[in-house]
Formats: C-alpha cells, structure tokens, sequence
C-alpha cells in the first residue's frame, strides 16, 4: 500500500487525542500505590505507551512521506493492548458502572471525568485507532488468543496479592467480579449485584470474560482485514 496522507494525519490526531485523554484520566485518579493493582490504571498505562510508540512512528511517516515499516511482533503487542483497554471499557460500562454508588452518570464523572477518560474515552479512541490504521498487521491464525494474555497475568498477579493479605478495603481483589472472598467465593452462586460480588463465583466469570476476550479478537481481527472502517 502507498503513502496516505490523510490517513496518516487521522492517525496522529486521533493517538494525541487518547494519549492526552489517557494522561488526563490518569492524573486524576491514580492517588497512591494501590492505584497500580487496578487493571484500568496498567491497561491505560499500557496503552498509552504502545501508541506514544506508534505516535512517533505515524509523525516520521508523515514528516518523510513514506508508509510506515512496523514489525509484526510489535503490532501483536499492540493487538493484545488494544483488548485490554477494550476489557477495561466493557467490564466497567456492563459490571462496575451499574453497581456504582450514584448511577452511571457519577460513575463516569467520578474525579473531575477522570473516570470517563480512562474507562470510555482512550479506550474507544484506541479501539478505533487499531481497527481503522493497522491493516499491515498480518496475524496469524490463533492470534486472536493473544488477547487474553495481559487479563490473565493481571488474574494472577491480583489472586497473589491477595493471598499475601492486601486488601483493598473488605475484598480481596480490587473488582467484584474478582472477588473469592465474597459469599459465592470461586464457584458459587447467589443472584445479586453489589460492589463486592457479581452473584456469581470468580472461575465462572474469568471464563466467560476469556470467552468474551477471544470473540473480540476475531472480530476486531476481521474488522481490521476488512477495513470495514477506513479505506
């Protein structure tokens, strides 16, 4: 493919937009080293440096008028990036948000729109990035499970922690839906929706947010082949 100026300079203006989102969303709501165990803070954090990364890349392109020469191994990276922010925007707009105390509304204007940043703003603007400017990402075929990489290290780094006695204020993990301290534990089962339980055990929702996670990967992969957003 050649050159796209056009392309190119959405590209950069949509990464500086989520990159100042990202930075803003951070300053506002990161308050102590128990900012760093919740996954939107590292999946914002993470993000935001892949697409510095891809930032600096995009204003060569356009400085040198020539496509941009991106290896395989760090689009994959930012494949598996781009999920991760997407688990922070679907897991707090479908779980979190609806059990937060004042609605959806407070939910999202939590720290002066802290919040709304970091959890719908950069996450839908790297979204969009990924699906409308990387079409020389040549996958492979499994690809798609590299998205459930960064949730599943998260997983585990949480379940440790919290065997060492952090808590984090009565739960022992920092969402609900991680929560094995709550009645429903790892496999339990008690409809209702609170901030410490989901109403049902930890190993059911970790296999239906992995199940999710796979599913997105082949459909961002094939929005991506297609250019179903950016020709």
């Amino acid at each position: 493919m050649k050159y796209n100026r056009k392309e190119t300079i959405s590209s950069i203006v949509i990464k500086l937009i989520a990159i100042v989102s990202g930075i803003y969303g951070l300053f506002r709501t990161i308050y102590s080293i128990d900012s760093f165990t919740y996954f939107t803070v590292l999946s914002n954090i993470l993000i935001l440096v892949v697409l510095s990364i891809f930032l600096i890349i995009d204003i060569n392109s356009y400085i040198s008028k020539k496509r941009r020469k991106i290896s395989n191994r760090l689009y994959i990276i930012k494949f598996f990036s781009t999920i991760s922010i997407t688990l922070t925007f679907l897991v707090f707009l479908f779980i979190l948000a609806p059990s937060f105390k004042g609605g959806l509304i407070s939910a999202y204007s939590w720290c002066a729109w802290g919040s709304f940043c970091l959890h719908l703003l950069t996450p839908l603007l790297a979204i969009v990035d990924f699906l409308a400017f990387d079409h020389d990402y040549k996958e492979g075929k499994k690809d798609e499970y590299y998205a459930i990489i960064p949730p599943l290290i998260y997983t585990v780094f949480i379940i440790i922690l919290g065997q060492t006695g952090y808590r984090w204020g009565t739960m022992m993990a920092p969402y609900n839906f991680l929560n094995y301290g709550a009645p429903t534990g790892w496999f339990g089962f008690k409809p209702t929706l609170s901030g410490e339980t989901t109403g049902i055990g930890v190993v059911y929702s970790i296999i239906f947010l992995t199940i999710i996670f796979i599913l997105i990967g082949k459909l961002f992969l094939f929005i991506k082949d297609k250019k179903l957003i950016f020709k």
